[in-house]
């Protein structure tokens, strides 16, 4: 049979509690594995979802070389360019799709800021675009227009100073490629009268017109994402403040009130359910008045901080202190009987006794320790803990009663 931890209330496993679960019945088994098509798209896109996404965002490209690779194919065809150039254009494109593929699968690029390599994608798409315009000929032209979809592709993750790098280097690397085929088909001689230097002209024109403009959009898009993202952020951390302001005491970091009572309905629900003991102990400070006349509202904070910061130093991870209301807390104790649950506040009591005079003025407390019985409420529970602590306070103080 299959067992499982119990939790603690606040949500840390209870060590040496193991519960056995229910088995679940012949209607809930758990569904049989994949197909083979599916495990085929598994091994291909991988296991891990970020892994998936970035494997997705590259086979977005995969159609657009193929479609190159396609009408290349067909002026290779007509013998519009050498075959041997198309040939070598097709190695280069398949290396960078394989290796793009690699380091994305294997989960090698992740190492990255640019986990996806979407910059180096946009680098590798820019030479191959450059390449093919380099070998088409006349009808080169063609060439130019994925250039245009590559930047689009980078708008929804690259960093706007990115894509203007990207821009300029595509720019520069068009000009680069007109001025060698000028260099190695009319030997550096520059004449409006050549056709063919017509045409680069109008090319890089219009593509230093187009390009920049349409790197502004992505851009723009691009500076909007980040701030949408950082405004994501902010309000995320404004929720989680929310919450730990909703759950915890502003003086002493501690559980508030409010989220102590709710961690003891919800241990309460657990014990009821698993049948194993809790405990809880109200503490108050002994005198807490006197060091407030003594060394005003300032000292009895500092006493509280204090005071919070040993117990706490002092009680297992699994032990649960709050702060209950002025100078009083309530300490819960899951899975500890009551002499157990006294012996640990015995221990926060040494402990708070033997702070040096540097940690603040000198502190006590009187503790009325508790363990829940079955068909208690929780007010019960605590009111014999109130009633214990009180007779502490009746006995001299700076002790413990366990009833």
């Amino acid at each position: 049979m299959s067992t499982y931890s119990a939790v603690m209330s606040d949500g840390t496993p209870d060590p040496g509690r193991d519960h056995p679960a229910p088995e679940p019945p012949d209607a809930m088994e758990a569904p049989s594995p994949p197909g083979g098509v599916a495990r085929l798209l598994q091994l291909f896109l991988g296991g891990d979802r970020r892994i998936r996404i970035r494997v997705g965002q590259w086979l977005v490209t995969v159609p657009v070389y193929l479609g190159g690779a396609a009408v290349l194919a067909m002026g290779a065809t007509y013998e519009a360019f050498s075959a041997g150039l198309f040939g070598a254009w097709c190695g280069y494109v398949a290396v960078v799709l394989a290796g793009v593929y690699a380091a994305l699968r294997s989960g090698w690029s992740a190492r990255f800021e640019d986990a996806s390599l979407t910059a180096a994608q946009i680098v590798f798409g820019i030479v191959a675009v450059d390449w093919a315009y380099a070998i088409v000929g006349p009808a080169r032209s063609v060439a130019l227009y994925p250039l245009l979809m590559a930047f689009i592709y980078g708008a929804f993750s690259l960093h706007w100073r990115t894509i203007a790098a990207l821009t300029g280097f595509a720019l520069a690397s068009l000009l680069a490629t007109i001025i060698g085929l000028n260099i190695v088909g009319n030997g550096a001689v520059w004449s409006f009268e050549d056709p063919g230097f017509r045409l680069d002209l109008i090319n890089a024109a219009m593509v230093a017109i187009l390009l920049p403009m349409l790197s502004l959009g992505s851009m723009r898009l691009s500076s909007l994402r980040l701030k949408l993202r950082a405004e994501r952020s902010a309000l995320a951390g404004a929720l989680l403040e929310v919450q730990r302001l909703a759950t915890h005491d502003e003086l002493t970091g501690l559980a508030n009130r409010r989220d102590m009572q709710h961690r003891l309905d919800v241990e309460l629900a657990r014990c009821e359910r698993f049948g194993h003991p809790f405990s809880i102990a109200v503490i108050d400070l002994d005198h807490f008045k006197r060091i407030n006349d003594a060394h005003g509202h300032a000292g009895g904070d500092e006493v509280l901080r204090t005071f919070a910061g040993a117990a706490s130093r002092t009680l297992r991870a699994t032990d649960v202190l709050g702060r209950w209301g002025g100078e009083e807390f309530l300490l819960l104790m899951p899975g500890t009987g009551a002499a157990a649950a006294r012996c640990s506040v015995e221990r926060v009591l040494s402990k708070v006794l033997a702070l040096p005079e540097s940690e603040g003025p000198a502190v006590s407390f009187s503790a009325g320790v508790v363990e829940y019985r079955p068909g208690e409420t929780i007010d019960q529970v605590v009111a014999r803990a109130d009633e214990a602590m009180y007779q502490a306070k009746r006995a001299g103080r700076g002790q413990v009663i366990q009833s």
